[in-house]
């Protein structure tokens, strides 16, 4: 199951680049729990409502929105560790930027159910009592 789970991320991160909420919606549970880097400030994406509204605010703010985890996918069991880079190119002023990303995804029945980003791979390893 748990190489299926990183399936199931690459694919959900290729549909959030597309913008593709419908295959987005079909990968996460109806309870999915998304808290990004902009959570901080935004507060964390709950459900279905939240997801497409994290969609709809990425549509609106970004020309380009790239996740790309080539740095490092890690199975985890019920969970999925990905660092990478999120390319970003606002609307408007065309400034492009990268982020850095780390992230844990979990899983539940074959759907991801929560995604929190620590941005740094540190923070990401210490939160599944993990280090280098």
């Amino acid at each position: 199951m748990s190489q299926e789970n990183v399936e199931i991320l690459e694919r959900l991160i290729d549909a959030l680049g597309r913008g593709d909420v419908d295959e987005v919606l079909s990968l996460v549970t109806e309870d999915v729990v998304w808290i990004a880097a902009r959570s901080a400030v935004e507060g964390a994406f709950h459900g279905h409502d939240g997801m497409r509204r994290f969609c709809s605010d990425n549509a609106e703010s970004f020309d380009v929105f790239r996740l790309g985890t080539s740095e490092e996918l890690r199975d985890l069991g019920d969970r999925v560790l990905a660092v990478g880079t999120l390319h970003i190119r606002g609307r408007g002023g065309g400034v492009e930027t990268d982020f850095p990303v780390a992230g844990i995804a979990t899983f539940d029945g074959g759907k991801l159910s929560r995604w929190e980003d620590f941005r740094y791979r540190e923070l990401a390893l210490e939160a599944v009592g993990m280090s280098e």
